[in-house]
């Protein structure tokens, strides 16, 4: 896994260059992110495809202008979503207590320490999908915690979940949220779906 955003260009993977986001996402995915990266200023984005596991790395750090794949990180799915624990997410909601991820296209917003046990430096989300749209009421954000530690995966087989934030190792929290500051998009889709029509914004 990646430890500093300087070294980011040389753990990217054989063969991928420019337009990774392309060859990575299907079709349905890449139109609907390229459409609104038009209307975002931020230097980088990112996209959770949730049909990966979440042991696998899944948050994947783009470059907007080239759509070069930077780094790729795993990333937790709420409890709601996998109630079997198998490590794949099958369910998705929006709801107040439903403890699920939300498919969608989250804006970035301020940092804060989170009073929280184990969360420590964390980043607010704003849903801007219909499928999302509750996530600040629903108190979704990025923060890390010891459940997304490599230790943990090797020892249980399989990351913990979350309540439905974004959840990452501790260092791979803070990469994460020095490359993606206020303002930056963060696509969360279902690569096993046909469609993308959640990734729609819907009008506030």
């Amino acid at each position: 896994m990646p430890r500093t955003l300087p070294a980011l260009l040389l753990l990217l993977s054989p063969g991928l260059w420019a337009d990774d986001l392309a060859h990575l996402l299907p079709a349905s995915a890449t139109r609907q992110i390229l459409a609104q990266l038009q209307h975002n200023p931020q230097p980088r984005f990112a996209v959770v495809d949730y049909a990966r596991r979440s042991s696998e790395p899944r948050l994947l750090l783009f470059d907007r202008r080239s759509q070069q794949l930077l780094a790729s990180y795993r990333v937790a799915h709420g409890q709601g979503s996998d109630t079997d624990h198998d490590g794949y997410a099958e369910h998705f909601a929006d709801d107040d207590n439903s403890h699920a991820s939300s498919l969608g296209t989250f804006r970035t917003g301020a940092t804060y320490l989170s009073q929280a046990p184990g969360h420590g430096l964390s980043l607010r989300l704003l849903g801007l999908s219909a499928s999302n749209r509750n996530a600040e009421r629903r108190a979704i954000v990025l923060h890390g915690n010891f459940y997304m530690e490599e230790d943990f995966i090797r020892r249980h087989g399989v990351a913990g979940r979350s309540h439905g934030c974004l959840v990452l190792a501790n260092d791979d929290r803070d990469q994460v949220i020095a490359a993606l500051p206020s303002g930056s998009l963060i696509f969360a889709i279902d690569s096993r779906r046909a469609t993308q029509d959640y990734l729609e914004p819907f009008a506030r």
